[in-house]
């Protein structure tokens, strides 16, 4: 007899399998205004994600300036990001927090 793990919906369908990928939390950092940074992870190397939360919306082009937010690079198992320089002394960085994981 085969043992495992399955979830199903109220019709029958199989929603989880124990042999599907389920994505896994690896953490979380703070991405602060115009400072490049990084986390490295080697769950993010098995197939990473990441999504971005912006701390607030701070202005949002404040009058002639604008929003610049972080580029985000996944690479194996480093995600890094980087900032534009400012145009502007009224343009401002979007701040806030990277989470991160693997699947």
């Amino acid at each position: 007899m085969t043992a495992g793990l399955q979830i199903f919906d109220a019709s029958g369908n199989i929603v989880l399998d124990a042999t599907y990928r389920v994505m896994r939390l690896g953490g979380l950092a703070t991405v602060t205004g115009g400072l490049n940074g990084g986390v490295t992870d080697d769950r993010l190397a098995q197939g990473g994600w990441f999504t971005f939360q912006p701390a607030g919306t701070r202005g949002d082009g404040y009058l002639s300036g604008g929003v610049i937010v972080p580029r985000f690079t996944l690479s194996g198992n480093t995600l890094s990001w980087t900032w534009n320089a400012k145009n502007s002394t009224y343009d401002i960085y979007q701040e806030g927090y990277v989470v991160y994981g693997g699947s």
